[in-house]
């Protein structure tokens, strides 16, 4: 039985893909902090391997018995995008996010590793400039990218090529929007759903993207272990709608209304600019809304088809993945009612 080595398997795609990878049959070393949160990770048959991305020993420690490694460890923290940015912050994500990914590459290589999988996202990928859909073929420029981690993605999936040419087979798997359950954070999609289950969110920013299962994307990464071809970007993603849509569906999933406000794009910038201010200057915690969250609501739309072809990956009813992230979030006590 193979052994795959997950990074990240704490975390909201990362205990999703530890899930498949057991369903597919392969023995997981869970590769976590001991100071992490355990809790999506619970009652599984799993080892665990304490290390940090930052020390190569215990990555070096955690890849013994290992054959292949699925890399979704990344740090993901909310940088301001104004003159009130924490440096330390944004060093430490550019030295876990890229530079420790070069040297757990490094490392791979050199113990025989037979395949890396890299989570990317899809802000690393470039948009046609004809407003067509994007296929993955292009990879985004700076403009697309206004923060400081979806740049540090960026590089570290230019890092996981980098390797691939060297002779260590890696390909990248890249989520759009994933939703569903084990979304402790949560994620910023994730807090959509909630705050909408919750009351709290009057209207909306009229933008468009692209929908996936995070089971979907989780099993992306293990398939491909098996099929994804050297060098190869897939996209993680099932369905393009406006973000109206996607709240009506929400709503019709719980048997609620959904907002029908949408709010003008420079509105929406200047009350997450004030948030922002306020939050991380007099309050000294994260915004509600985070202008870069705000500034990167554009129309992304993909075309994920290369990866239902050769990766064979699932495509989950968003309806299903839908009620497993409000069954989720109620039984873990975000929401007051389903």
């Amino acid at each position: 039985m193979s052994r795959v080595l997950i990074t990240g398997a704490n975390g909201f795609i990362g205990a999703n893909i530890v899930r498949a990878a057991l369903e597919k049959g392969y023995e997981v070393n869970a590769f976590v902090r001991k100071t992490s949160d355990l809790q999506a990770l619970e009652g599984l048959p799993i080892q665990y391997a304490y290390g940090d991305l930052r020390d190569i020993d215990s990555l070096s420690k955690a890849m013994n018995d290992c054959e292949y490694i699925i890399h979704a460890g990344a740090i993901y923290l909310f940088l301001p995008m104004w003159f009130w940015a924490d440096p330390e912050k944004i060093q430490a994500m550019y030295d876990v996010n890229v530079r420790a990914t070069d040297r757990m590459f490094n490392e791979a290589k050199e113990k025989g590793i037979k395949k890396v999988v890299f989570t990317s996202s899809e802000s690393a990928m470039g948009m046609p400039e004809d407003g067509s859909i994007g296929d993955g073929s292009l990879f985004a420029s700076k403009k697309e990218m206004p923060g400081h981690y979806k740049r540090s993605k960026y590089l570290g999936e230019l890092v996981a090529l980098k390797w691939n040419k060297k002779g260590l087979p890696t390909c990248s798997i890249l989520p759009t929007v994933p939703i569903g359950p084990y979304d402790i954070k949560p994620t910023p999609t994730g807090r959509i759903i909630m705050d909408f289950m919750n009351g709290k969110m009057p209207g909306f920013v009229d933008t468009s993207m692209n929908v996936v299962s995070v089971k979907d994307v989780a099993m992306a990464h293990v398939l491909a272990i098996e099929n994804g071809k050297p060098g190869a970007r897939y996209i993680g993603g099932n369905k393009n709608m406006a973000f109206r849509d996607f709240l009506r569906l929400i709503a019709d999933v719980a048997g609620k209304k959904a907002p029908i406000f949408s709010f003008p794009k420079i509105l929406a910038k200047t009350f997450a600019f004030f948030d922002e201010l306020i939050s991380c200057n007099i309050k000294h915690k994260d915004p509600k809304t985070p202008l870069e969250s705000v500034a990167a609501a554009k129309y992304r739309v993909f075309d994920p088809s290369k990866s239902w072809s050769e990766l064979k990956m699932p495509k989950t009813n968003l309806r299903i993945a839908i009620r497993e992230q409000i069954d989720w979030f109620f039984e873990n006590g975000y929401i007051k009612s389903k």
